[in-house]
This record gives C-alpha cells, structure tokens and sequence, in this order.
C-alpha cells in the first residue's frame, strides 16, 4: 500500500488510498513553520506559531527551489546559519509522528514539476532521514498528482488531453497530460513548466494593500509600537482575508486590537483581484508557455517558428479539461482569467471538492497510473569507459528536453544534446551508455540495438547524442551515425 505526504510550500498534509489523514491540530493540515524557541528546541507546525519573525522560517521547501543549502535564525546563541535540510528533515519527522501510517507504507511524495535531479533528492533524503520509506521514484510532480486525483473521480474518462494549474502556497506548477487508455490509463507529461510565485505573493501583496488601508484610516504601520509584529499579523489578516473572499464579495479582516488599535478592517473581493492581477498576467504567460511546448512532440511537423505563431487560443482548443489545484485556485479570479484563454466549450473544473487536498488524494493512487515525462524524463544515460573507472552523465533525469525560450527563439530542431566537447571526452577508445531509471523501466534502441548497453567509439570532437520530445534518439561517434526510439514515445 502508498501514503501519500504533500510537503507543500504553506501547508503539508497526509493521505492514505482511502483520504486526507487529518495531521493538524485543529485542521486536516499542519502549517509548514519551523524554528527555534528561546531555549533552543526546533518548533514544527503550530507550535511554531507564535515564534518572533526571527525565530521562525515560513515556507522552508522553497529554499530547496530556490537552491539555498543555510537560512539564517535567532537561536539562543544569537544569529546563525542553520542547514535548511535539517530543519525539513525535523518538519518531516513531526509529520511522521502525526501519521503513523508514513513509517508503514511506502511512501509517494508530492514535487514542484520545474524541480531538478539535484533539488529532487534534497527532498529524498531529508525524508530518509525522517524515516520515511522513499526514493527518486517516489516523487510525483505535483500537477501530476492532481491529474490523477481528478482522473480517480471521474473514471472511465479518457482517451482526454488535460491542463492542470496547480497554485499552491509558494509554486505555480503547470502541466499539459495526455491520458490514454481503457481499463488502464497511461499519463503522459507533454510539459510541465513551474514558477516559484503563488499563494505566499498574494498574501503579501494583499497585505501591503491592508497597509494602505491602515494609512488611509490615519494609522502608519511604520510607527506602531511593534512593526515588524504588526506586518506579521498583517500576513495572517491576509491569508484569511483570501480565504473569505473565495465565497464572499466584501469581508472585515480582522486585526489585533492590542497591535493596531482597531479590531478590523474592510476589504473587497475587489481589491483583491487588483492585487491579483499582475501575478496572474504572468501565471497566463505559463499556461502559453505550457501549451506551445506541449504542441513540440504531437508529430505534426511544426517548426518552432510555426508553433511560436500559433495564437494561444488556438492551442487552448486542444485541450478538453482544465483541472484547477492547490488552495489558490478557490479563488474566483483564476476561473474568470483562465476562461478568457479557453474556449467556452472546454470544461474548467476543481481537481477534488477540495482542490487544496488535491495532490495528497492523488498521490497514494499514482501506482494505479502508467507515467511517463515526455518533458522531463525519470532516467540518467551515462557513458562509461576504461573499465568503469571513467563516467560521463551524457543525460541527467529531470533535465527538460526542450525550454520554451528554444520556442520563442524559433530553434530549427528543437532537442536536447550533448557533445563531446560538453562532456570532455577521450579522442579514442571505446565506451558504453547505461541508461539508470528512477521510475518506470525504461526501453529504449539504438541502430537497432539496446540503448543500455550500447558500444560507442569515443570522440569529443565527433560525438553528440540528441534526445527528441517524441521520443526518437540521434547518436554521432567517432564512427557513425545512428537512430533509435524510446518504447511507447512516438
């Protein structure tokens, strides 16, 4: 049996193949704070609540997106740096403390789709040393989770090409899905493009506008008693002024008295979309971007210069579902602004009634589903000689196989490669490719051979090996050219 952790961003919840495993102490989820109180013990969830701004790291997984290995705390032997995988690792154990079921099972991990190899196995190890049953294998790109939650409650669709915006707390995730099959659906990940901008900008964005307000009303943030406190609070004010809003069109976000001297303050739906709209302007520049490299491995033929021409709208057409994720997308704008990118028949619906659980719920069910990245395949190939002492990474996992900018820029032949010259390679000899999978097994030729396995004459002059988004392979030696196809791609 699958567990499935959604580690996210804001908050971090559990699921077993049945639902949400409730965690939190007065909710299903558990806040994603850490720190250090006075006495120097690290503080996980709520009861890191009420640590000062410089005890307390908000949001620690995006220091992996963001590829900082220390963060600064106040501890009680003054400021230090603290290694950002330690305190996860301690968030993780927490979690595995509330959800006995994570010790037990093997456990499935949600991750942003835009993660690399290296920020992929940050994760992987500080669960490891948490306890937890994982590998690389066990990461699932978040958009695909939530795919596959809304595939698992809505069975017998398919064949179905699918769009899921995914926006949770710290990372809007997009991906393109081609879903395939009867009684066993096959999903394919045509692109899959994330930024690390959600639902933690808003809340500042809408805080600062809370700001305004409060100088409007004569009462300067700047100049109360304790102003770093009071914008924290102003954060918290924000957070669930956000939430009301999803079902209410005027709220009074409330305050404490004892930090502003008023009780609350009014706020509109209205405004909020106001300071919506900018992240949202950029959030559609990746549902393009998505869509344009989702067109690259649909066989047609199109050059990049075609396909960077191709209005959005009629790229949108192609897709029959979009299937809304993570707790931002409650908000009423996103629909409105994405149903001006798509066509009126193309349905827009929640990934699950509560799309904030959407990754948990898909997770644990991912085994049921065949997945392959069309965009960012799960295996290494390396080139090994000399008997194994020397090693190259010709590919390295989660590498996309395309950027959008190659799009953008009109590439004539849109690829990966790798040289030679990349790879500093012997001017002769003879070597071996290995091709290592993280997930599923991976089949592959090459001049009508196994790619794993297969003899190359090394030359880093000559040498060049070309990994297409429909799956077709171009290898150049020291001796010859060849062609070969991985299984199921084309």
């Amino acid at each position: 049996m699958n567990s499935g952790l959604d580690f996210g961003t804001s908050t971090t919840l559990v699921a077993s193949p049945s639902g949400i495993v409730p965690i939190g102490e007065s909710r299903a989820w558990m806040p994603s704070l850490v720190g250090y109180d006075e006495d120097g013990n690290t503080l996980v969830g709520e009861n890191a609540q009420d640590l000062t701004p410089e005890q307390l790291i908000r949001s620690i997984k995006r220091f992996i997106t963001e590829g900082k290995q220390f963060v600064q705390l106040d501890t009680p032997t003054g400021l230090r740096d603290v290694r950002v995988d330690d305190l996860i690792a301690e968030m993780l154990r927490e979690v595995a403390r509330r959800a006995p079921i994570l010790t037990s099972t093997n456990v499935m991990m949600g991750c942003p789709a835009m993660w690399d190899g290296t920020q992929r196995r940050r994760l992987v190890q500080a669960a490891s040393r948490a306890g937890l049953n994982t590998t690389l294998a066990s990461l699932v790109d978040e958009p695909v989770a939530a795919g596959i939650a809304w595939l698992a409650a809505n069975p017998g669709t398919g064949p179905v090409r699918v769009l899921v915006f995914d926006m949770g707390g710290g990372t809007l995730d997009v991906a393109v899905l081609d879903v395939t099959g009867d009684d066993h659906y096959d999903v394919a990940v045509l692109a899959a493009l994330g930024v690390a901008e959600a639902g933690n900008a808003l809340d500042e964005a809408i805080a600062e506008d809370l700001e305004f307000g409060l100088a409007a009303m004569g009462i300067d943030v700047a100049y109360l008693p304790r102003p770093r406190r009071a914008r924290a609070r102003l954060l918290y004010a924000a957070q669930e002024a956000k939430i009301a809003l999803s079902t209410e069109t005027e709220i009074d976000a409330k305050l404490p008295r004892r930090d502003f001297g008023i009780a609350s303050i009014p706020y509109s739906r209205e405004r909020l979309n106001r300071a919506f709209a900018d992240q949202m302007d950029r959030a559609e520049l990746f549902v393009a971007a998505a869509l344009r490299v989702a067109a690259v491995p649909s066989g047609s033929g199109k050059s990049a210069r075609d396909i960077a021409r191709i209005p959005v709208e009629d790229l949108a057409a192609d897709v029959d579902v979009v299937v809304l994720s993570g707790g931002m997308s409650q908000i009423p704008y996103v629909s409105e602004r994405l149903r001006e990118i798509f066509p009126a028949h193309i349905r827009i619906v929640q990934a699950t009634s509560a799309p904030e659980n959407a990754v948990a719920t898909g997770l644990p069910k991912v085994s049921a589903y065949g997945r392959t990245s069309k965009y960012r395949p799960a295996f290494d190939i390396v080139l090994e000689w000399d008997e194994g002492r020397q090693t190259r990474r010709v590919y390295e996992a989660y590498t996309p196989l395309i950027e959008p900018r190659q799009i953008l820029q009109g590439s004539a032949d849109l690829h990966f490669i790798r040289t030679g010259r990349d790879l500093s390679l012997p001017d002769s000899g003879k070597g071996t490719l290995r091709v290592i999978s993280h997930a599923l097994p991976v089949q592959a030729s090459l001049g009508g051979a196994d790619l794993d396995g297969f003899r190359v004459a090394l030359s880093q002059q000559g040498f060049a090996l070309s990994l297409y988004p429909d799956g077709r392979i171009r290898l150049t030696d020291g001796a010859a050219e060849y062609h070969g196809q991985l299984a199921g791609w084309s």
